[in-house]
């Protein structure tokens, strides 16, 4: 069991990586249509809701592999440096699990208030 999950682990780290810009990509457009709803007036609560959730689960996703990574005392992580360089800044999944946790929590405080005050 423990092979087939270290197996499993190396095979999905390059998509890491990407995974971890997709959460990007949808916290940034949620702050957008967040500061949207404040600057512009308009109604955009379904695209706030569905991105706070994104970057939710993604947050969830990080930290739950972080969890994995250690019971196969494997920390994973995320090099942000030029490995051909060996440069090598290396940031763990929980750290980045809680910047989306913190995030999405933002997204979704911030978005989802001020619905009494839209009547």
């Amino acid at each position: 069991m423990k092979d087939t999950m270290i197996d499993i682990m190396v095979s999905m780290m390059p998509l890491m990586k990407p995974f971890m810009w997709f959460g990007v990509v949808v916290a940034i457009i949620g702050f957008i249509f967040v500061i949207a709803k404040y600057a512009l007036k308009s109604d955009n609560t379904k695209i706030i809701v569905w991105s706070g959730r994104l970057v939710f689960l993604v947050s969830v996703f990080f930290l739950a592999a972080q969890v994995a990574g250690h019971f196969l005392s494997m920390p994973p992580t995320i090099n942000f440096g030029d490995s051909s360089k060996f440069e090598f800044i290396l940031v763990s999944f929980w750290q980045i699990g809680a910047a989306f946790l913190v995030s999405g929590l933002i997204i979704k405080f911030i978005g989802a208030s001020n619905k009494s005050q839209q009547s």
